[in-house]
């Protein structure tokens, strides 16, 4: 089924907000848990999906996915292993010019954020050369099927740097995003009103090619946010009660660090002491905080990148993802990974694969945390 919305380039000039937008932060939240997932990799067999980024909706057992090339957000039942909807926004998608990488279900209110973003600043050849065009930030209910407020990043950066490509709740509600080009941090309010610089490089900026945060974790319940240098893959801590972002270095021992990291992941079965860091090409990175305080994390080890015959060589790792319930057996724990397949489709913006794998990492992932 596929749900178009109206044109968010026109809607993003006005701030929308449903009257049964955040009147609780808590109040929506469950303690539903979804079934077991099966052990194993799976395949989704969707044409043209490409996945650049996933989330696992533990109330309504479904995985988000943010379709980079097509620009559009579809829903998953993984367990059915059917396609329940692929949202598509109107001057966004099927465009060739605007992505959807990152998405988010929101564990305190159920709701889901989506980031789109231009595509020309990703170019292999030229990254952040090009941060020009319309950074959309939405907040979604999917019980109402209503876009409960939608933010243009773009007047807030007036196009100075870019690279936005993932987002995070805080418990009270604050929504972030991450951009690269160079990093920075954003915060929007919990109402959608207005979307702010949290955190910007000290002046004066840096040039939009100098690559800095990449992916953004928040850890259950607490007031850290983490994120990663994409440059030489060091990791950050942010407090989310200050009004400013304030990077402070996570010492990590034995000191393994990768300068091709993506997006980073803290399964939810782990509570907030494991943290998953995608490298493109060395694998699933695994580190520790006991105390969950993440003011210094063990190095565990990697899980290298899976291969087999649905996974290109120039594929890469880009996430991971947990789906299924927070027990030792339940949740599995997924690779993400990009797929570069050219030339396009004649008359679409995507290549003409329709399988993409989804290999099991979980017991690799185990081992390293038991063996330490």
């Amino acid at each position: 089924m596929m749900v178009q919305f109206a044109p968010l380039l026109a809607l993003a000039s006005a701030n929308i907000v449903a009257a049964t937008s955040l009147s609780s932060r808590h109040g929506t939240h469950t303690k539903k848990e979804c079934p077991p997932f099966p052990k194993g990799d799976f395949v989704i067999d969707q044409y043209q999906l490409y996945p650049e980024n996933m989330d696992f909706d533990a109330h309504r057992c479904l995985l988000l996915i943010g379709s980079v090339f097509n620009g559009t957000f579809p829903v998953y039942d993984p367990y059915t292993s059917t396609m329940k909807t692929i949202h598509e926004y109107p001057g966004v998608s099927h465009t060739g010019t605007y992505h959807i990488g990152g998405v988010a279900w929101d564990p305190y209110t159920n709701l889901y954020t989506i980031l789109t973003d231009p595509g020309a600043q990703w170019l292999p050849d030229a990254p952040g050369v090009d941060i020009s065009g319309t950074h959309l930030l939405m907040k979604y209910n999917p019980d109402t099927d209503k876009i409960l407020w939608t933010l243009n990043i773009s007047k807030t950066t007036n196009e100075k740097y870019g690279g936005f490509q993932d987002v995070e709740t805080d418990p009270q509600g604050n929504t972030y995003v991450v951009g690269t080009f160079p990093g920075t941090i954003l915060r929007a309010d919990p109402r959608g009103k207005a979307i702010k610089p949290w955190y910007l490089p000290p002046p004066p900026m840096p040039p939009t090619t100098q690559k800095g945060f990449g992916g953004l974790a928040q850890v259950p319940n607490k007031n850290i946010l983490l994120s990663i240098d994409a440059a030489d893959g060091q990791l950050y801590r942010f407090d989310t009660r200050l009004p400013k972002g304030i990077p402070i270095k996570v010492p990590l021992s034995p000191n393994v660090l990768y300068d091709d990291t993506d997006a980073i992941y803290l399964p939810p079965k782990y509570g907030g002491k494991i943290l998953l860091i995608s490298s493109w090409a060395s694998g699933t990175q695994v580190l520790r905080s006991k105390d969950k305080s993440w003011k210094k994390a063990e190095y565990l080890g990697t899980v290298p990148n899976p291969t087999g015959p649905l996974i290109d060589p120039a594929a890469i790792g880009v996430a991971t993802v947990q789906i299924g319930p927070n027990t030792k057996d339940g949740g599995r724990i997924f690779v993400v990974f990009l797929f570069f397949d050219f030339p396009w489709v004649e008359g679409t913006v995507a290549g003409p694969r329709r399988l993409f794998p989804m290999p099991d990492i979980t017991d690799q992932v185990e081992a390293l945390v038991r063996k330490k």
